[in-house]
């Protein structure tokens, strides 16, 4: 199996690369954001960016891996080629290099990727410019192992892929690793 765990910054294209991986090359898709907007709505609250940052504190509050061990066992054990986004913390990390996967990270320029999401604009998104900065400063770091630190898991990627161009050139880059890291050309 090959098995890709993907972090990044808010807006920096991990959607962009899991829709080029799963059209062109058929892998078999997991979002935790989707995940836990799923759990949101089924506990009736609004899958907002901060209801699902909360939840996600919550299983990771149950053991460092507790939201990858959640996300994970919905993939079918026939699905030769995974890609689960995004991973928050080291032990998330961690969790896909122990199931044989490596981690790419996507990051682009702060005002380009606000861009990006207010132009989405989807229920998380709908946020002030001020709000996103205020929100990602949060993600970016934390003393508490079990809560995000977006910095530690950018740093501890094994391809960053640095996005601040056009869908085109995001998709050729990706393409480049796929080729030389698994020889899928």
């Amino acid at each position: 199996m090959i098995l890709i765990g993907l972090t990044g910054t808010h807006g920096a294209g991990k959607g962009t690369v899991t829709n080029y991986l799963r059209r062109v090359h058929g892998f078999y898709c997991v979002s935790v954001s989707e995940f836990l907007a799923q759990e949101a709505v089924r506990r009736g609250m609004q899958p907002d960016r901060t209801a699902r940052r909360n939840m996600a504190n919550e299983y990771r509050a149950q053991g460092a891996t507790g939201l990858m061990e959640a996300v994970y066992a919905t993939v079918p054990p026939e699905e030769m080629r995974v890609i689960i986004e995004p991973q928050y913390t080291l032990a998330e990390v961690a969790f896909v290099r122990e199931k044989g996967g490596v981690l790419f990270a996507v990051d682009a320029d702060r005002k380009v990727r606000y861009n990006r999401v207010h132009v989405r604009g989807s229920a998380k998104d709908d946020v002030s410019f001020e709000e996103f900065c205020r929100a990602e400063t949060k993600e970016m770091g934390s003393e508490d192992p079990e809560k995000q630190s977006l910095r530690a898991t950018i740093a501890a990627a094994d391809v960053l892929i640095e996005n601040s161009g056009s869908v085109e050139e995001l998709e050729m880059a990706v393409q480049r690793i796929l080729c030389e890291r698994f020889q899928i050309c």
